[in-house]
């Protein structure tokens, strides 16, 4: 029974945390790798001379538009901005590449307590950005100035709730540029025209790029961060490796980027369309969706904002289907429900948290109690089992003879105080995932200095508690006779202190709740026992 608790307990560290891990890891770029290409390519330049020829460029790939033969027609002389504002979120164009320049939402902060921008610096590529054959004419259109007669600043008024802004390039060669980009107040949605037309002969089947070009916001090494697609109806969250691009190709409803609070989508209505993911540089990553040359406007739109369930749903496309709790999904999305349910009678995330914690713990209470029934046996005739393994410490095959004559004796079954536990593993790993997940609780203020339940405790009050709840649910458990095992269950305390220390204090404050409500479980049981 000693070692089957063991398991449990380590199963359960495992499922709830360990997977996470491993699901972030598996798509983590070898970071040495990275760091060798970009020295090697260093290299390459400083050894090349300053008169070498130019490299030689490789033809264009089947099915892109190459408009880079000439110079543009009409330009403007200097590259200028166009600030809207929709209420929710600032967005900054320039008319350099008619591209997102940052995309700021007003209603969430960041670590430094600037608004969250879905623009990331890094990029050496904007949000809407076009990408052709060829990285020379994809760096030059997205370089070159575009004509707009939009104002500088746009602020949407219930008076002026939608606004267009039109960004307008000819080339010398007859090509057209033209993207339209529509914004509506209180929204995250913007609608897009993109076209690209390319004069005389048959371009049937040639394509350009458009792309979303990395991702800021929220980021951290438990969450998925990367390109997620809705093809054919599966869900795909693929990370690319860095030159080993992703291809999707069918009936596709959306594609992105995302990370844990937020996401940049296209949402897409052709009947069939090609996207695909790359990794431009380590942890960056890159979503272009191909679009079709003279073929008239490429009407999309772009969803750019915090993955939340009902303006999620308002987007249509199933954009919904973006926030997947991994594993326990079908398990989880209930108890988001509930959680968003329940506040709207507590009004507090933190006191949300706390109750549906006490409900689901209600739920399993009568699962629980048969299995710290067992435990409490155990614990009663563990001098016992210790007196059987000293006796019989060279003889296992009576040792285990007699082990089950004492479990007989006194009515016990050794899964009985495990199984219990390892059936509520899902309920509890989906209760983790909607926590350490959901947008709702960013910026949710709880208790005195808790002001955002998904950052740490700053002074870490709540992961200390939960050790030492963890301690005291060990010291009410029965000891194993085994040293090693004894020592491994004293340690994991301390292991999850550590583990939990930087963990959202939400999180925290749910697992501190079910270890006390586990101790106070374990007290009944035994006073139980004694007036029995």
């Amino acid at each position: 029974m000693d070692k089957k608790t063991v398991l449990a307990v380590v199963l359960s560290l495992a499922v709830v945390l360990g997977w996470n891990f491993w699901y972030y890891h598996r798509y983590k770029d070898t970071l040495e790798a990275n760091l060798k290409a970009a020295e090697q390519t260093a290299k390459e330049k400083e050894s090349t001379p300053a008169n070498a020829p130019p490299p030689v460029v490789a033809a264009p790939a089947a099915g892109m538009t190459e408009p880079m033969a000439a110079i543009p027609a009409e330009q403007p002389v200097n590259a200028r901005t166009v600030i809207v504002d929709t209420g929710i979120s600032r967005i900054t164009l320039s008319n350099q590449g008619g591209v997102i320049q940052s995309l700021q939402l007003s209603k969430f902060s960041d670590d430094s307590g600037s608004s969250v921008d879905l623009v990331d610096p890094n990029s050496p590529l904007k949000p809407l950005a076009l990408k052709f054959a060829t990285d020379d004419a994809t760096q030059k259109i997205n370089k070159t100035l575009f004509v707009t007669d939009a104002p500088e600043s746009i602020t949407l008024t219930p008076e002026q709730p939608n606004a267009t802004v039109i960004f307008h390039l000819k080339l010398d060669n007859g090509v057209i540029i033209t993207k339209k980009i529509a914004f509506s107040r209180n929204s995250y949605s913007i609608g897009l025209d993109i076209a690209v037309t390319v004069p005389g002969g048959d371009v049937t089947g040639s394509s350009f790029g458009l792309a979303w070009t990395g991702l800021g916001g929220d980021k951290d090494k438990i969450s998925y961060h990367g390109p997620v697609v809705l093809v054919d109806g599966k869900r795909l969250a693929d990370a690319p490796k860095m030159n080993e691009p992703k291809d999707y190709e069918g009936k596709v409803l959306w594609s992105g980027l995302t990370n844990k609070y937020f996401c940049g989508v296209f949402l897409i209505d052709a009947e069939k369309s090609k996207v695909t993911a790359t990794q431009p540089h380590d942890k960056s990553y890159e979503i272009t969706v191909q679009l079709p040359s003279n073929a008239g406007p490429n009407r999309l739109s772009l969803y750019a904002g915090p993955k939340d369930h009902a303006m999620l749903d308002q987007a249509g496309h199933s954009l919904d289907r973006i926030i997947n709790y991994g594993w326990f999904d079908i398990i989880a999305k209930p108890i988001y429900m509930a959680l968003l349910w329940l506040h709207t009678f507590v009004g507090n995330y933190g006191w949300t948290v706390i109750i549906l914690t006490v409900l689901i713990k209600m739920i399993f209470w009568p699962m629980t109690q048969a299995s710290f029934r067992s435990m409490e046996k155990m614990r009663v005739v563990q001098p016992q089992l210790k007196k059987l393994q000293e006796r019989y410490k060279n003889d296992k095959a009576k040792l285990n003879e007699e082990m089950i004559a004492l479990y007989r004796e006194h009515q016990i079954n050794p899964l009985s105080g495990c199984l219990p536990i390892v059936l509520q593993i899902p309920v509890f790993v989906a209760l983790y995932k909607v926590l350490l997940e959901s947008i709702e609780l960013k910026g949710a203020p709880f208790i005195l200095w808790i002001h955002d339940l998904s950052m740490k405790d700053p002074y870490y009050v709540f992961p200390v508690l939960m050790g030492i709840s963890m301690f005291v649910q060990q010291k009410m458990s029965p000891a194993s006779t085994d040293p090693v095992q004894r020592n491994l269950m004293l340690v994991l305390p301390v292991v999850f202190t550590v583990m939990f220390i930087n963990f959202p204090a939400g999180l925290v404050v749910y697992w501190l709740v079910n270890n006390l409500l586990s101790i106070l479980q374990q007290y009944i049981i035994r006073l139980q026992k004694k007036e029995g």
